[in-house]
């Protein structure tokens, strides 16, 4: 069983453990119909630990028979969800349009209604896909704005159906490497 954190929870509820943060991204992803598995990490989990997410309006425990149930409360919800989707924060990041090396200006964001649909496809539900195609689009953006080279930019689409993030983070992942591999080479 893959249970994927949301990190982002430890964010809005400072102190919580590590316990109650897999118990927290169980219950949001709705992982505990689907599989045998939820059991024995639930087993893992104390009860003061589930207590005190109950106390604090986190999760509510639904019993029936001799089984429990826990759901996310809207508080919860409310505290990890963006307050703008994830295809919208990429949108109003993308550039509007660009003025080419001929001297045309081009428009970026045009298909709107296929790039949503497409970018959610790519990320399904998953949140860190999603900010990771926003952390690589800010990426470029950044670097053509240094090079001078924002005339160049794909439209939406094209940066989007070409997974033009592969490339991008590549080269954000080489830059890592060079700024930790030159360390000490300065001349003072």
């Amino acid at each position: 069983m893959i249970i994927e954190l949301n990190t982002k929870i430890l964010d809005e509820f400072p102190g919580l453990s590590m316990n109650q943060l897999v118990f927290l991204s169980m219950v949001l992803g709705k992982n505990q119909p689907k599989y045998q598995d939820v059991r024995n990490v639930i087993s893992l989990i104390s009860d003061d630990e589930i207590s005190y997410l109950v106390s604090q309006e986190l999760v509510t425990a639904i019993e029936s028979g001799e089984s429990i149930t826990y759901q996310p409360t809207d508080k919860l919800k409310e505290a990890i969800t963006p307050k703008k989707d994830y295809f919208d924060l990429f949108y109003d990041m993308y550039p509007v349009y660009v003025m080419r090396k001929d001297g045309t200006k081009s428009y970026l964001r045009a298909n709107v209604n296929k790039c949503r649909h497409f970018f959610n496809q790519k990320c399904g539900r998953s949140s860190a896909m999603a900010e990771h195609l926003i952390k690589c689009l800010d990426y470029e953006i950044s670097k053509r704005m240094r090079e001078g080279s924002l005339g160049y930019m794909m439209t939406m689409w094209n940066w989007l159906t070409r997974s033009q993030w592969e490339a991008i983070e590549e080269e954000m992942q080489d830059t890592e490497q060079k700024t930790v591999n030159s360390y000490g080479t300065e001349l003072i």
